[in-house]
């Protein structure tokens, strides 16, 4: 298995993807939604999302979508971890494990004081997940606003 960033030919297994997380969600997308979006991670802008993608044999098995932040702690910089997704039907084969690894890697060369997420308070599978890799859990309230 390969972490990787996505580049120029993995639009349409991306775009598939990205999909596939919506459905998870039960965010009811048409075939061809996750186009525009899997573009926009291949070539994001300047100061832009960073997205790593896990590959085995051509195929895409995850992803993981952080945002660069600041201020952190100190005046440092940090890094949000927006999205980890892992296919169905490559769960529970290390491919989750992978992409934190790689989220620390990329975290370590960037210099970031630390790389914060959030997960729904329902998704009891997610929590034993990071709890399971031992991450620190913070007791935080979470806003949103829909303008």
């Amino acid at each position: 298995m390969q972490i990787r960033h996505p580049h120029k030919g993995d639009e349409a297994h991306l775009a598939h993807l990205l999909e596939e997380h919506e459905h998870h969600y039960g965010n009811p997308v048409a075939h061809g939604t996750g186009l525009p979006g899997a573009a926009f991670l291949i070539a994001p802008p300047a100061g832009g999302p960073i997205c790593l993608i896990a590959e085995l044999d051509g195929r895409l098995l995850g992803f993981a979508i952080l945002n660069p932040y600041f201020p952190g702690p100190n005046l440092s910089h940090g890094l949000f971890l927006k999205e980890l997704y892992v296919a169905a039907h490559a769960r529970s084969e290390g491919v989750g494990e992978r992409l934190i690894d790689a989220i620390r890697e990329l975290a370590q060369q960037r210099g970031v004081s630390r790389v914060i997420w959030t997960t729904g308070e329902n998704n009891l599978g997610s929590q034993r997940f990071y709890d399971r890799l031992g991450m620190r859990r913070e007791k935080k309230i979470y806003y949103v606003m829909e303008p």
